[in-house]
């Protein structure tokens, strides 16, 4: 076995150890419990923390695992997923006549997994299948951060300071808002991008979630502002809702 390889076999030995310790874990015990010496463990914990696969417990500076792995484990699963929802979506999109989009999480971003267009109309979004976005600014993004922990919202909004930026005039970039607007989607069960990604067009997304009550994918529907605001976002919404509750029990039971 070469060093490269057991360098990345010790590193997946100190995830799988975090894995079993989901309120966290000292590093010296990682470091006893995983065999790896001190130093090269702090050097893999800190790698992990930058790319957003750790954090450490604000008190007590203990390393667990964050969400990100759950969000690359779903989308491992994502094809054999595609082929119990998309029956569901077809239904959705013969009733709206609108898009349908199918969407994931991977890390700091969402991807499209699936999408799913009316075969007539005007109106044609510029997303595609394998598409990744931001979450910002995006319905479906901010759906994944709002039925997320705190910990995770506040890790995402300091990791990507860079990349938050305005692309409209609607685009929220101020931290106490953009958490305001979190809170109140978790109030009302699904987000509104009200031309926050691109003007003229707005989405509406409401969360599939898994046996742990985390947001495994996402449904949203993208149109024209003034066509939303004629359907209503609430009610459409709720329309949305009837479908991804048929998908959470189909895939999740």
């Amino acid at each position: 076995m070469s060093e490269q390889v057991k360098s990345l076999a010790k590193a997946l030995s100190v995830i799988e150890f975090l894995s079993k310790h989901p309120n966290g874990a000292p590093l010296q015990e990682v470091a006893n419990a995983t065999g790896v010496n001190k130093t090269s463990v702090h050097r893999m914990l800190s790698t992990f923390e930058e790319m957003g696969y750790v954090s450490q417990v604000p008190k007590s500076k203990d390393y667990k695992l964050t969400l990100k792995l759950l969000h690359l484990g779903h989308s491992a699963l994502s094809s054999d997923v595609i082929s119990v929802t998309r029956a569901r979506l077809n239904e959705l999109v013969a009733d709206l006549n609108e898009t349908i989009n199918f969407i994931a999480r991977e890390g700091d971003k969402i991807v499209f997994r699936d999408k799913i267009e009316p075969q007539y109309s005007s109106f044609r979004t510029r997303t595609f299948v394998g598409l990744y976005g931001e979450m910002y600014c995006t319905a479906a993004g901010k759906c994944f951060l709002a039925f997320s922990t705190e910990e995770d919202r506040e890790n995402y909004w300091q990791r990507n300071q860079r990349v938050i930026k305005k692309l409209t005039d609607s685009t929220i970039t101020e931290k106490e808002q953009f958490m305001n607007e979190l809170a109140t989607i978790r109030e009302q069960g699904f987000a509104v991008d009200n031309e926050e990604n691109e003007a003229g067009i707005s989405c509406t997304a409401v969360p599939i979630f898994d046996n742990s009550g985390t947001p495994a994918y996402v449904v949203s529907v993208s149109t024209l502002t003034p066509r939303l605001r004629a359907m209503n976002p609430e009610k459409l919404a709720a329309r949305i809702k009837e479908t991804t509750t048929q998908i959470e029990q189909e895939l999740f039971g």
